[in-house]
């Protein structure tokens, strides 16, 4: 496995971000993924993000366009899986390797809108996971928001986790996931890391934004991902209840915003 890199750790005592982006053929929207975090990020002077591009043994030139955005930004840099190992463990890879106190993984299709990782980057240290909600719900259909509703219904219920969204972007503090055995290969992870968090009893805070509208991409759900969400909930049952229940018998505590967030306008962009 390679890696560019040209960026120091962030000093001591600093406050500090790691934003991983997976990416599997993600050519025409890697470069507009990371421009979403650097223009976040500029807009948090105090906050030193590193931003770090994983390049899931992609197929086209996904790799070439995050190695020039590296050599570009100081603070961007690519590791390269050499063959597809999955998001699981390309996000368990960018854990190992990130250099800040805090740790947000993004998708490289540009899915998530600058807003909402402004929203996340300057409300980073509120809480031990910070975490989003969206509002717009209605972008995504009648049959994605059925599916999103169930699965977020049976995750509340059998975790007894009173959560708006289980599987949105979150900030969370990188010493803790270092702890976690994760057995995600892919989407599940998401789920899988703020369970095993949550029921520790560490602190966390939902914001609410907006999800991005007027891009391309898959709205499907795959037999591999249905497979894969059913296995690692049996996992997670498995650990929480039976194989680590002093670890994972804790309540956590919702932490209030009690100041207006910080949301702005956010153009629709055009493709």
């Amino acid at each position: 496995m390679s890696a560019v890199s040209s960026q120091n750790p962030p000093a001591p005592g600093s406050r500090s971000l790691t934003v991983a982006i997976p990416a599997l053929n993600e050519e025409r929207n890697i470069a507009m993924a990371v421009q979403s975090a650097l223009d976040a990020a500029a807009t948090v002077p105090e906050l030193a993000v590193e931003i770090i591009v994983i390049d899931d043994g992609s197929t086209d030139r996904t790799a070439d366009v995050a190695e020039q955005l590296a050599k570009q930004h100081p603070n961007v840099r690519l590791l390269r899986n050499p063959e597809n190992i999955g998001l699981g463990a390309s996000i368990r890879r960018a854990i190992a390797e990130a250099r800040s106190e805090r740790f947000l993984f993004i998708p490289g299709d540009n899915d998530i809108p600058t807003v909402t990782l402004d929203l996340l980057f300057r409300n980073a240290y509120l809480a031990d996971l910070v975490m989003v909600f969206f509002l717009n719900d209605e972008t995504r259909g009648r049959m994605r928001y059925l599916i999103s509703t169930m699965f977020r219904l049976i995750y509340t219920s059998f975790f007894d986790l009173y959560l708006i969204y289980v599987n949105g972007p979150a900030v969370y503090p990188i010493s803790r996931l270092r702890e976690l055995k994760l057995h995600s290969t892919r989407f599940s992870i998401v789920a899988e890391i703020n369970v095993k968090l949550l029921r520790q009893g560490l602190t966390y805070m939902e914001l609410p934004s907006n999800r991005q509208v007027g891009l391309e991409g898959s709205t499907s759900a795959s037999l591999k991902s249905l497979i894969e969400t059913a296995r690692v909930f049996l996992q997670l049952l498995a650990d929480v209840y039976f194989r680590e229940p002093s670890r994972y018998n804790k309540r956590p505590t919702r932490i209030n915003h009690e100041q207006p967030l910080h949301l702005r306008h956010e153009p629709k962009r055009a493709h």
